[in-house]
C-alpha cells in the first residue's frame, strides 16, 4: 500500500522524496511542540504568566519568521543541505537547552526567549526547504507533493503536542522533559537529511559573475517553466551571487534589497499586502482564543492542558490534516491566488466563529453547563474552519511566492514572504490583546474587515490575471 504516493512521484525525484519523508518522521516530534501554541499553554498554566506574556508567547512562532529575509539572501549561492543542517542544529540545541529553566517567575521570560530562539531557526528550516522543493519537485506536482510532506509533519506534530498535555496535566513541569526529548529526535533525524541531493545545485554554485558585473540566469531544472505568468525571456537577467555575512548583518542592505524587490515586482508587493490582511485578521485574535480557553473555559482544570491543546492546537491540525491533499489538487488547478480566495472563506468563517464563542465565555451573567457547552462548541467550529484555513495555507504559504519568483530569486521571494509573516505574527497577537482589553469583543469585527480586504485583493489580481491570458 502506497499511502504517501512515493511511485506517484517521477522516478528522478523519488529517490529525495524518500529521504525527506524519513528525515520528516523525526523532526516533526520537534516542530510540533515549536511551531503549534503548546508553548503559549505552558507560558499560561505552568508559569502563570500574564496576559501580555500569553501574547508575546502566542506571538512568538510566527514573529520569529522575521529573520527569514535574512535566511533568504543566505541561501542564495550556498548549499542548501548544509544551511539546513546549521539551521536545525541551533534548533536543537535551543530547544534542548529549556531543561535548564527552571518553573520561576524569573524562569517565565528564559522559557520565552529559548523557543523564540529555537522557532527564529526552524523558519531557516522552512525558507531551505522551500529552496529544496523548487528545485527537486516539478511544478506540475508540486503542490501534492508538499501536501504528502506536510501530512507527516503534521501527524506527528498533534501525536506529539497531545501526548506533552496529557504529561503536562500530570506534572506541570514536564516541559524540561519533552523539550529534550524532541531535540533529540531532532538530532536523530539529521542522517536522513544529509542524504538528500538537490538536482542542479552543482551547476549553481559554480556559476560566478562575469567580469562585466553581469550573470548569466542559471538554468531551470530539467522540464521547469518559471512560474510567473509574466516571465518574459527578454528580462535582464538578475545577479546570483553569495551575499557577504557582513551585507547579511547589515539591516539597511536587507531591508534594501527587500525594497528593491518589491519596488520591481508590483505584482509580488500587493500579493504581499493581501497576505498581510489575511494574517492580520487571524493573527490579532489568536492570543485572545488562548487567553479565554485556558484562563476562562477550563480554569484548574484537571485537565487543562489537554483540553486547551486540543482545542487550540490539535484540532486544527486534524482538521487540517484532512484537508491537506484536496488543498494540494487546487492549487495545482486554480493557482495560488485561485486558492487563496477559497482559503480566505475559511478563515473569516474561524474569526467569525472565535467572535462568538468570545462573546459568550466572558460575560459574566452566563453561566451554567449550558453556555460551557455552547462556548465549546463555538470553539470547535473555530478549530474546524481554523483546520480547513491552515490546510491550504500549509500548501501556499511554502510554495505560494513561486507563482512570482524567477528561479534565481526563489529564496529571496521566500525570505521576503516569510519575513513579513514574523512583522505581522510580532504585532498582530500584541496588538489584539491589547485592542481586546480596551474594547472587548468588538475587536473580532476589525479582523473580519481584514478579511474582507483580503479576498477583494486577492480577487482583483486573479481577474488581472485572467485578462492577461
Amino acid at each position: 500500500m502506497d499511502l504517501l504516493g512515493v511511485r506517484t512521484v517521477p522516478f528522478l525525484a523519488r529517490r529525495n522524496y524518500v529521504f525527506e519523508l524519513d528525515h520528516m518522521v523525526l523532526w516533526s516530534v520537534l516542530a510540533g511542540l515549536l511551531e503549534g501554541q503548546f508553548a503559549a499553554v505552558v507560558v499560561a498554566r505552568t508559569f502563570h504568566g500574564s496576559e501580555s506574556q500569553i501574547a508575546v508567547a502566542t506571538a512568538t512562532p510566527t514573529a520569529a519568521n522575521l529573520f527569514s529575509l535574512v535566511w533568504g539572501l543566505l541561501c542564495v549561492g550556498r548549499p542548501k543541505i548544509r544551511l539546513a543542517t546549521a539551521f536545525a542544529t541551533g534548533c536543537i540545541l535551543c530547544a534542548g537547552a529549556v531543561a535548564a529553566i527552571p518553573p520561576s517567575p524569573a524562569g517565565t521570560y528564559w522559557f520565552i526567549a529559548q523557543v523564540a530562539a529555537a522557532q527564529a531557526l526552524l523558519g531557516g528550516m522552512v525558507t531551505v526547504r522551500s529552496a529544496i522543493w523548487r528545485s527537486n519537485y516539478p511544478r506540475e506536482i508540486r503542490g501534492r507533493i508538499t501536501a504528502r510532506l506536510q501530512s507527516v509533519r503534521f501527524v506527528i506534530g498533534v501525536a506529539t503536542t497531545l501526548a506533552a498535555a496529557r504529561l503536562a496535566d500530570h506534572n506541570p513541569a514536564t516541559y524540561i522533559v519533552v523539550y529534550p526529548v524532541a531535540a533529540v529526535c531532532g538530532a536523530a533525524s539529521l542522517w536522513m537529511l544529509t542524504r538528500i541531493r538537490i538536482r542542479g545545485e552543482g551547476r549553481e554554485l559554480r556559476r560566478k559573475r562575469p567580469p562585466d558585473g553581469n550573470a548569466i540566469a542559471p538554468p531551470t531544472a530539467i522540464g521547469e517553466e518559471p512560474d510567473s505568468v509574466t516571465f518574459r525571456e527578454d528580462l535582464e537577467p538578475r545577479l546570483l551571487e553569495p551575499y557577504s555575512l557582513t551585507a547579511l548583518l547589515s539591516p539597511g542592505h536587507v531591508l534594501g534589497k527587500m525594497y528593491s524587490v518589491l519596488r520591481d515586482d508590483r505584482r509580488y508587493l500587493k500579493y504581499c499586502v493581501a497576505q498581510m490582511f489575511t494574517g492580520l485578521a487571524n493573527l490579532m485574535t489568536i492570543s485572545i482564543v488562548v487567553a479565554v480557553i485556558t484562563r476562562d473555559l477550563a480554569p484548574g482544570d484537571a485537565g487543562g492542558f489537554w483540553i486547551s491543546l486540543v482545542l487550540l492546537d490539535a484540532l486544527p491540525k486534524l482538521v487540517m490534516l484532512g484537508s491537506l491533499s484536496r488543498w494540494g489538487r487546487i492549487f495545482d488547478q486554480l493557482g495560488v491566488l485561485g486558492m487563496r480566495e477559497l482559503n480566505l472563506l475559511c478563515w473569516t468563517a474561524s474569526v467569525t466563529f472565535g467572535m462568538l464563542g468570545d462573546i459568550v465565555t466572558l460575560d459574566p451573567g452566563r453561566t451554567g453547563p449550558g453556555m460551557f457547552l455552547l462556548a465549546v462548541g463555538f470553539f470547535v467550529l473555530r478549530g474546524l474552519a481554523t483546520g480547513l484555513g491552515q490546510g491550504g495555507g500549509a500548501v501556499a504559504w511554502n510554495i505560494g511566492h513561486l507563482h512570482f519568483a524567477r528561479p534565481e530569486d526563489a529564496e529571496v521571494y521566500m525570505g521576503i514572504h516569510v519575513s513579513l509573516t514574523g512583522l505581522r505574527g510580532l504585532v498582530a497577537p500584541v496588538a489584539g490583546m491589547w485592542l481586546w482589553r480596551l474594547f472587548g469583543w468588538p475587536v473580532w469585527l476589525l479582523a473580519i474587515a481584514f478579511s474582507i480586504v483580503s479576498f477583494y485583493l486577492y480577487s482583483s489580481m486573479a481577474k488581472d490575471e485572467q485578462a492577461l491570458r
